[in-house]
């Protein structure tokens, strides 16, 4: 919690420059891009969704840490005592302890939602901005072939409209490693908690299911579903942005030869070779292959886990 706090604090200091430069590019973008009207409704329906979706779960946690049948009287303290045991002993609770260690807890569970949504909402933005960017290469590419006339003056329009256009792709790419640079140690540490509590809730879920109450069991394996939906949300739309970074490929291929100029193999030859995408300090990219190596070392974890705890198990 204290680090994330840390990575969003210098997030915050840096957001008034990051942000003053996103505007900025989107301002001398070098061509007319179409608007993405969609954009702030889709930004505020998963911002809904991710708080409601965190809400019920963290009501969930706390019901299946103190039970169906706690008194009302002792509610505080049975959950402090379950959820932080580790941490404070029954004959040392005070309300004085349980207090903060319920703010601290709380705010650890915003700021790990906060990582998770930051990101996602992030990477919308910066793939939007690919999209309009691609629907402006499609525009040219089918304007192109409407007009078959290819007189001097009509070629030397064209040669420039492509270098603005490739010059708006470069601008794309330069703001997403600013981003990305920016962002790089959230990325990490998001990736670090949701590996960590994936692991985590699996071996509770698989070694206590049989041993606990069906409520505590439930809340395993709905914990687990939750925690895997948002790191497969977070990954997906972090790896859009080098999918729609590539995306404009597929329209030069299939433009005609004719049209072809010096301006169309370089915007070809950038976007083919120029990876775009957001890493977690250039340590891993967040693409779609990144899913099936977590899920391969999760796999690989919970075997080792699985197999200590019944060895431990056994010298008992």
């Amino acid at each position: 919690a204290i680090l994330s706090l840390v990575l969003s604090s210098r997030l915050y200091r840096s957001w008034g420059q990051l942000s003053a430069l996103w505007a900025r590019v989107e301002r001398i973008m070098a061509v007319k891009a179409p608007p993405d009207k969609t954009l702030k409704r889709r930004m505020y329906f998963f911002l809904g969704f991710m708080t409601v979706c965190s809400l019920l779960e963290h009501i969930m946690s706390v019901v299946s840490a103190i039970g169906l049948d706690c008194p009302p009287a002792l509610i505080i303290k049975r959950y402090v005592l379950i959820s932080h045991g580790f941490m404070i002993l029954r004959h040392e609770y005070s309300d004085w302890y349980a207090l903060p260690l319920i703010f601290m807890s709380t705010l650890a569970s915003l700021l790990w939602n906060f990582q998770d949504v930051l990101i996602v909402l992030i990477s919308m933005g910066l793939t939007s901005r690919y999209s309009r960017l691609n629907q402006c290469l499609a525009k040219i590419c089918a304007l192109e072939r409407k007009q078959m006339d290819s007189d001097k003056k009509n070629e030397t329009t064209k040669v420039y409209a492509w270098r603005k256009l490739r010059e708006a792709y470069v601008k794309q790419a330069m703001l997403v490693r600013k981003v990305d640079d920016a962002i790089g140690g959230i990325i990490i540490l998001s990736c670090f908690c949701n590996f960590y509590f994936i692991c985590l809730q699996l071996f509770l879920g698989i070694t206590q299911s049989k041993a606990s109450e069906p409520i505590k069991t439930a809340y395993y394996f709905m914990s687990l579903g939750w925690i895997c939906f948002r790191v497969i949300c977070v990954v997906l739309a972090a790896s859009d942005i080098n999918v729609h970074s590539r995306l404009g490929l597929k329209y030069i291929y299939t433009h005609d030869s004719h049209s072809y100029n010096i301006e169309m193999g370089r915007l070809q030859d950038q976007l083919s070779k120029d990876y775009v995408a957001l890493s977690g300090k250039g340590f891993f990219y967040l693409s779609k292959s990144i899913l099936l190596q977590m899920a391969g070392a999760i796999i690989t974890y919970e075997l080792m886990l699985i197999q200590f705890d019944d060895q431990g198990t056994d010298d008992v």
